[in-house]
């Protein structure tokens, strides 16, 4: 798509960011359709392609059980093999078991859902789901393979309401599906039509000087990127034990290296699943440089792969809106870095770190309290304690996820009922 005058102007950017700044699932309209920040989950992962049917029918598994978890939303669906969207129900949409038994192991098994009638606008509600075709899951060097995805928005306001139940679904899935990666956070919400991602690729380049803490997630474009490293996360992410032996750490060593009372990091069979604080941020650029997403880019930079398919709708001689170039992907690749110019010199402040996060880190049961307060550990559910200085932190034996770390919860207002 070839533009002449520019279409996003500043008054449009401050304005949007304003409103993300108090709601972070906002949209915004130029008439012909409207684009939007969105919580988001995606699952990159390789399959055995003996098995490649049973792989469809668990994608179908996962989309049934997120479509009830969300309530049935949708009011657009694509044809598996034509990718054509028709209207949620229409009967030109197989049964998607069906058709993933029939279907070719050298063929995609693609489909898409949405809440969106206008295919220009990001859904607030879509599952979009891809197996790539079994060669090219099983070239023979890992780097020359690609990934297959599912993609979940979701909105902000039903996963407030619903974050125990995300949060089962989550990793449920990651158990069954055994991704490599998994990210988790907000991003710009791709549209159904693809052409349309080239505006969004102007909004990505503007809102990411704004906010540290918007992701950008576009698995046609990372779908062979990842395999060649991660990229930084922002909120959630699976460190799975593929990648976690690339950087030469147990994961008892990665969960030392990330001992803080605001990084809770639970044990699955796929690897750990990190998240950074009780819920994702943007992190507006004028609050300084975050302090979690920093620490776990820390860790992963070994691993980090910075040409990350950011380029999917590049700039052209002439362009009046901004997209990235190489060099700036690589620096946005980059903004954790401690010596970062992302997004200037200039702008760049630390975060102020909370004082009383600043003097403790999280500390391991046996030991004596340090700190009159509410304190927890994911070694065990529902385990928030007061202690009194002295007192020492109790040992949970027997817990799946390992050594019993306590943690100084943010939330000292009391016993929770």
């Amino acid at each position: 798509m070839r533009a002449t005058t520019s279409f996003l102007s500043e008054q449009d950017l401050d304005e949007l960011a304003t409103e993300l700044k108090e709601w972070p699932n906002t949209a915004r309209s130029n008439d012909a359709f409207e684009l939007g920040v969105t919580p988001f989950v995606t699952f990159y992962f390789l399959y055995d392609t003996k098995r490649y049917v049973e792989t469809s029918l668990l994608m179908v598994d996962i989309h049934e059980e997120f479509e009830r978890l969300v309530g049935k939303p949708y009011k657009t669906a694509t044809h598996p093999d034509s990718e054509r969207p028709y209207p949620y129900g229409s009967k030109r949409i197989p049964d998607l078991r069906e058709y993933a038994k029939n279907a070719d192991a050298d063929g995609h098994f693609a489909f898409s859902f949405n809440d969106e009638t206008n295919h220009k606008s990001s859904p607030a509600t879509s599952n979009n789901s891809w197996r790539i075709p079994a060669y090219q899951n099983d070239r023979e060097s890992r780097r020359d393979r690609t990934y297959s995805s599912i993609q979940l928005y979701y909105r902000w306001s039903w996963w407030k309401d619903n974050k125990v139940a995300w949060r089962a679904f989550v990793l449920q899935t990651i158990q069954k599906l055994q991704p490599e990666q998994v990210y988790s956070g907000f991003a710009m919400a791709n549209p159904l039509e693809f052409g349309t991602r080239s505006e969004v690729a102007v909004w990505e380049r503007a809102l990411t000087s704004r906010f540290y803490g918007l992701d950008i997630d576009s698995p046609y474009g990372m779908h062979r990127e990842l395999l060649w490293g991660v990229r930084p996360p922002t909120w959630a992410f699976l460190l799975s034990d593929v990648w976690r032996e690339q950087l030469s750490l147990t994961r008892e060593a990665v969960k030392a290296a990330l001992t803080h009372p605001r990084i809770t990091i639970t044990e699955l069979d796929a690897g750990l699943w990190i998240e950074l604080g009780s819920e994702p941020e943007l992190y507006p650029v004028e609050s300084g440089v975050p302090e979690l997403p920093s620490l776990l880019n820390k860790l992963l930079r070994p691993i980090r792969h910075d040409a990350m398919g950011l380029l999917d709708f590049g700039e052209w001689d002439g362009d009046p809106n901004e997209r990235f170039t190489n060099a700036d992907a690589v620096r946005w690749m980059r903004r954790f870095d401690e010596d970062s110019d992302w997004p200037s010199s200039e702008q760049r402040l630390r975060a102020p770190i909370d004082s009383v996060s600043q003097s403790l880190t999280s500390i391991s049961g046996g030991q004596p309290c340090p700190q009159a307060g509410w304190w927890l550990t994911p070694a065990k559910a529902g385990s928030r304690s007061y202690f009194k200085v002295g007192e020492v932190m109790p040992i949970i034996r027997g817990s799946s996820y390992g050594s019993t770390f306590w943690q100084w919860d943010i939330d000292q207002s009391g016993p929770k009922l």
